[in-house]
């Protein structure tokens, strides 16, 4: 369904992000996936087809990593959809006690950083290729204590909606919802994984955004649950 789509996934380490990797290629996409952790990336490319999977280990905060990651992606150019996994969780804490270094760190990298790669970016893209960001629930409704992980998720989505009034092609929002990642145990130590979806079981949404003619208007903001078991080729 994704059959020669060129497509960037940041955050492909690990969670999120390393499932849709491997669940584009295997529908068909040519990825290309960027992190930190050159070894991770690696493992999540691990018995994929060499000619659709490509890695990018970068720092997406640095002005040093976006360029290489923008100069990395002229191998997939034009892009034809770009997925902001990448994302840190930062400090559970009240924001009274919220320290100011974390508050800078959560904010750059999980929406000032998307946007300076996105202005990178725009030579390279289709022009009217996808853009889809991984909102959260708490920061479509702030809950106490996510502290700048809920509002840089909020600023996200007003870029997000910023960006479908001016961008030529679709732009989305989809939240994952409680989802068994890495980051879901550190936020959550005591929730037992078992009780949520997998990273798997809530792919079909960004399946079915990823498509060359996904069907849904611009600005659209999606809940990854309701997707859960769907064909993403519904609407087709």
């Amino acid at each position: 369904m994704l059959a020669d789509r060129s497509v960037l996934i940041t955050g492909g380490s690990s969670g999120i992000g390393r499932e849709l990797v491997r669940q584009f290629v295997a529908n068909g996409a040519r990825v290309l996936t960027t992190a930190r952790r050159e070894s991770a990336l690696l493992e999540t490319i691990e018995g994929l087809d060499p000619d659709r999977a490509f890695i990018v280990p970068a720092d997406l905060g640095s002005r040093t990593g976006r360029e290489i990651i923008t100069t990395e992606a002229l191998r997939i150019a034009p892009i034809d959809v770009v997925v902001h996994a990448a994302g840190i969780l930062g400090p559970k804490a009240r924001l009274a006690d919220y320290p100011e270094d974390a508050w800078h760190e959560v904010f750059h990298i999980n929406a000032t950083s998307v946007h300076l790669l996105h202005q990178a970016l725009v030579p390279l893209l289709a022009p009217t290729a996808t853009i889809i960001g991984l909102a959260s629930s708490v920061g479509r409704v702030g809950r106490g204590e996510w502290g700048m992980y809920a509002i840089s998720k909020a600023a996200l989505e007003g870029w997000l909606e910023v960006l479908a009034d001016e961008w030529e092609g679709p732009v989305y929002s989809v939240n994952p919802g409680g989802t068994a990642t890495a980051m879901r145990a550190e936020a959550m130590p005591d929730e037992d994984p078992a009780t949520i979806p997998s990273p798997a079981d809530i792919a079909p949404i960004f399946l079915r955004l990823a498509r060359a003619e996904p069907g849904e208007p611009s600005g659209s903001k999606f809940d990854a649950r309701d997707f859960i078991g769907a064909d993403p080729l519904a609407g087709a």
